[in-house]
């Protein structure tokens, strides 16, 4: 932002300025930048105000494409009423980001011709959001040095105090010094997707470089440290951050935005106490800022205060009604919640207004797997990770697909990612337990279990997998422990009560075990794990009918279920129904290929049904898997085939 000019020295000045600018060669790599033309009622009293921001476009972008490639290009032109309230172009700046999207465009331009304006700015900008507001002023010449200042901001300039320069605070100049020039070079590419920093992660070093450089001359210029602490963020260097933000406070020490950027350093570093004082410091300065209700709420997560990060993200969407993130992060809370329907319709809303808005795409990637719409969630999550690769939750997301699909080791490979990009993520931890459930790998899955716990102390599914692992290794009492303080955080989890029967059916407590599956079912009554442990109860009492309905309940729930398919398999086998049998142990081998006494009991079914080289052939694929064959049945079996085997 600029300060009030002088206009007659403005008027002097732009005598003598060379539009294509002197020394610079011509970059042909032109960067085209979009432009939507917001302009309030006041400005739209001059009959010829469409000509005119033409006009103030088309020369102040020439300088621009000559020096840097750059090229602003108009969009579209929008009418803004802008706030008649509103005594700052602060708060204007503001207004203008409540009611003007950004939509398809990089960056809103908003004209204001409002007569109570304060006298010391004539233009503001923000860097990470993509927006401009300018005031008139007395000549054109005026307001085409004022777009290129804050052209300028959207490249990475900071108001300077340097006699003659474009980015001098108080009177701006003519002329890009040399350290303005090097920043948008640097900045030339940025990124205008509010979901992502605007300087790629290859130039920050060299950006960090300039800063530094021109802090050294001590000249007391707010918006380095506050560009320095910006990067730094990027770089979770939070120290450094800190660091940056104190000796910004030392030249305005109520800054807003100072303390909103110490507030994100302190939440990075687990100290949200901190974190929520400097947002309530910055709120106190000036209160309609969206982004600093955002960051509280984020706080607020932190600490498990959902309702008030909730109300948060709402005031935040009030101020800005275009505000896609605080959206999105009310889709995740929905999400948390498991409150699905919810969770896509504030996701939804936040594409609606930014289709690229990484986060929303993941989390509404996350809803659709709960809705089990895998190809959509599949198609999202993928979305989300073109747009940002160092998105854990959309790793997750795609490791959870792989589960589904049954591809174990890719799931892995995604949880990995997940916790490499965000070690203390516990929903990745819980599902790379599962996973290496599923592979058998039980000391890991009880090691990456117990650190999801450690991280969300009140994770009822993190105990129950915690639970299904000991069960696998026979630790019985270990199980029930884990179950309970399961049941204990969520009364109603049927996981838990499932696992609970199963941990009493191995120490032959039956009827708790059927209590157990019975409250179980009434929770959840497609509780495939419930309904095949109740059929082998009630197989166990000779009830086969009952255990027969029970083990079809099972794969109706969970048709690729291997332990439902061989007891039923067994059942139909002990009732002499040997070609069923059959056809349950094959579907067996078909869900495991490797699984021996699948082949060996299909083998003994082959030989009953008289089909003798069948189960010969079964019979030695047991045997090749580890299995030893009864050998008196082997020999049953050889005398039947004769010498030929």
């Amino acid at each position: 932002m600029i300060g009030k000019p002088i206009l007659k020295k403005l008027i002097l000045s732009f005598i003598t300025l060379l539009i294509f600018g002197i020394g610079f060669p011509q970059n042909h790599n032109i960067r085209t930048v979009d432009l939507k033309i917001a302009v309030d009622e006041e400005y739209r009293s001059n009959k010829m105000w469409r000509l005119q921001i033409k006009r103030l476009i088309i020369d102040s972008s020439q300088e621009f494409e000559t020096r840097f490639g750059i090229r602003f290009r108009i969009r579209s032109f929008v009418f803004w009423f802008s706030d008649n309230s509103r005594s700052s172009l602060l708060g204007l700046l503001n207004d203008l980001r409540r009611k003007i999207p950004q939509g398809a465009c990089d960056v809103v331009l908003g004209f204001t011709s409002q007569p109570h304006m304060d006298q010391d700015l004539s233009g503001a900008a923000a860097y990470l959001n993509g927006y401009i507001v300018v005031k008139e002023l007395g000549t054109e010449l005026a307001m085409i040095r004022i777009l290129k200042h804050e052209f300028c901001h959207l490249f990475g300039a900071i108001d300077l105090k340097e006699i003659g320069s474009i980015m001098e605070c108080e009177n701006p100049g003519r002329e890009f010094d040399e350290f303005t020039t090097r920043i948008i070079r640097l900045n030339k590419y940025r990124n205008f997707n509010p979901s992502l920093f605007p300087l790629s992660e290859d130039k920050w070093e060299e950006a960090i470089f300039l800063y530094d450089q021109r802090k050294k001359l001590n000249r007391a210029e707010l918006e380095n440290h506050i560009l320095l602490a910006l990067i730094h963020l990027e770089k979770k260097d939070y120290n450094l951050v800190i660091k940056e933000c104190k000796q910004a406070m030392k030249i305005e020490p109520d800054y807003p935005e100072i303390h909103n950027i110490m507030g994100i350093a302190y939440r990075r570093k687990g100290q949200v106490e901190r974190a929520i004082k400097e947002y309530k410091k910055a709120l106190r300065s000036q209160a309609d800022i969206p982004e600093i209700h955002f960051n509280l709420g984020i706080a607020y997560m932190k600490k498990g205060m959902i309702d008030e990060a909730m109300q948060e993200y709402h005031k935040s969407i009030e101020l800005n009604p275009y505000y896609a993130k605080a959206y999105s992060n009310l889709g995740y809370i929905y999400l948390q919640r498991e409150m699905i329907d919810q969770a896509i319709r504030e996701c939804q809303r936040a594409l609606g207004i930014f289709p690229r808005l990484a986060e929303a795409l993941s989390t509404l990637g996350g809803a659709l797997i709960l809705k089990d719409k895998f190809a959509e969630a599949e198609a999202v999550s993928r979305m989300a990770l073109e747009i940002n690769p160092k998105l854990s939750d959309a790793h997750n997301n795609m490791g959870n697909i792989y589960m589904i699909k049954k591809k174990t080791d890719l799931a892995i490979q995604e949880y990995l990612r997940a916790l490499e990009i965000r070690p203390e993520f516990p929903e990745a931890h819980y599902n790379l337990g599962r996973a290496y459930l599923v592979k058998g790998n039980l000391n890991l899955a009880i090691k990456e279990s117990k650190e999801a716990i450690r991280l969300r102390p009140k994770y009822h599914k993190a105990y129950t997998n915690l639970a299904s692992a000991y069960l696998e290794k026979g630790m019985v009492q270990e199980t029930i422990k884990e179950c309970h303080k399961a049941l204990e955080i969520k009364p109603d989890y049927a996981s838990a009560y499932a696992n609970l029967g199963y941990a009493y059916f191995r120490k032959e407590m039956l009827e708790e075990s059927e209590a157990a599956c019975q409250k179980a079912l009434a929770l959840e009554p497609d509780h495939a794990e419930a309904h095949n442990l109740l059929g082998i109860l009630l197989n166990g009492k000779e009830k086969n009918k009952e255990a027969e309905w029970e083990f079809l309940q099972a794969l109706k729930y969970k048709s690729d279920y291997l332990e439902a398919h061989f007891n039923l398999a067994n059942l139909y086998f002990m009732r002499n129904r040997l070609s069923e049998a059959g056809s349950q142990y094959k579907k067996v081998i078909e869900i495991n290929p490797d699984f021996a006494d699948g082949h060996n009991n299909l083998g003994v079914v082959y030989f009953y049904l008289e089909k003798y080289a069948l189960a010969w052939e079964h019979l030695k694929k047991a045997e090749e898997l580890g299995l030893e064959v009864h050998p008196d049945f082997k020999k049953k079996l050889q005398k039947k085939l004769g010498n030929t085997y």
